[in-house]
């Protein structure tokens, strides 16, 4: 049987699947799920096309064949310039901004504005950029956060406890344990685990009011992908609670920040797509909601 294209409908489904959930979605102003939808149906951006569009993938993605491809192909195919951040998963949180922001000055022209379409880690790293760089801050018409680690990830952190030490972890635990903990990866993996950096949390404390911002929390219960897609794992930690395969959902909150909230969706889907997913319209669509609810469009 054919499956059904992907929609944004149906995110409170998540009672009947993960019926011990501790959340609570966003309410009144700070709920903009019902504007995403909106936008997802509009099937176009009404982002000016001389705002450019910075995309900021998260951990691993320097590695992962395919990443944002749907999203670069859609967002110039609809007349954008479209940016794409060199991410580097050796680097934390702060480092990562840090190089970003120069890599952005660089890059734009002195006047250019831009909007940012953030994925998972990468969205905390472009709020680091943004606050190292406040010239840059200035020029950023509004920043989208999909699926943000707001909370620390269990995999990440079972597999960097005493039990992934002990006689009884598997060769293939053991393996990616060493390969995480390598200088190519173990700062970046650092910061989406409990043993992060403790700034991190002040820095998501201290997003100005002036930012244009919007974060996107999801569930799921099936697989899209090999990457970033752990299910049973969280399934069997906390039964019944709801995640995406990588996070649980109230881990993905931002406090006091616009929210959507968003069904079906797996963690490595806004990147690599799969399961009748169609990331390009998803990501056109999260531009034209971060103009809209900022004009009044």
């Amino acid at each position: 049987m054919k499956r059904a294209p992907w929609t944004p409908d149906g995110f409170d489904d998540w009672q009947r699947h993960y019926p011990a959930t501790p959340f609570a979605r966003h309410t009144g102003s700070l709920d903009w799920t019902n504007r995403f939808q909106d936008c997802w149906h509009q099937r176009h951006a009404r982002l000016p096309r001389s705002t450019t569009i910075v995309l900021i993938a998260g951990l691993y993605s320097e590695y992962l064949r395919g990443c944002h491809r749907d999203a670069r192909h859609t967002l110039t195919s609809a007349g954008y310039r479209v940016l794409s951040a060199p991410v580097r998963s050796a680097h934390g949180v702060f480092a990562q901004g840090r190089h970003i922001a120069a890599w952005l000055g660089e890059s734009l022209a002195p006047r250019e504005t831009f909007v940012a379409l953030a994925h998972s880690k990468g969205g905390i790293d472009m709020i680091a950029a943004l606050a190292s760089a406040p010239a840059l801050m200035a020029r950023c018409e509004g920043i989208a956060l999909v699926q943000p680690p707001v909370g620390p990830s269990p995999v990440i952190d079972r597999l960097f406890n005493a039990a992934a030490h002990s006689p009884h972890a598997t060769l293939r635990e053991r393996a990616v344990r060493m390969l995480l903990a390598s200088r190519w990866m173990a700062q970046g993996t650092r910061d989406i685990g409990r043993a992060r950096d403790s700034r991190i949390d002040a820095l998501l404390r201290a997003i100005p009011a002036s930012l244009h911002l919007v974060h996107a929390v999801s569930w799921s219960i099936e697989a899209s992908t090999r990457f970033d897609s752990h299910h049973a794992q969280l399934d069997a930690t906390r039964p019944g609670c709801a995640h995406d395969g990588q996070f649980y959902v109230e881990h993905q909150v931002l406090p006091g920040q616009p929210q959507i909230c968003l069904p079906r969706l797996d963690h490595g889907q806004p990147v690599l797509g799969g399961l009748n997913f169609d990331a390009g319209r998803f990501w056109l669509a999260l531009a034209d909601l971060l103009h809209v609810t900022r004009t009044g469009d």
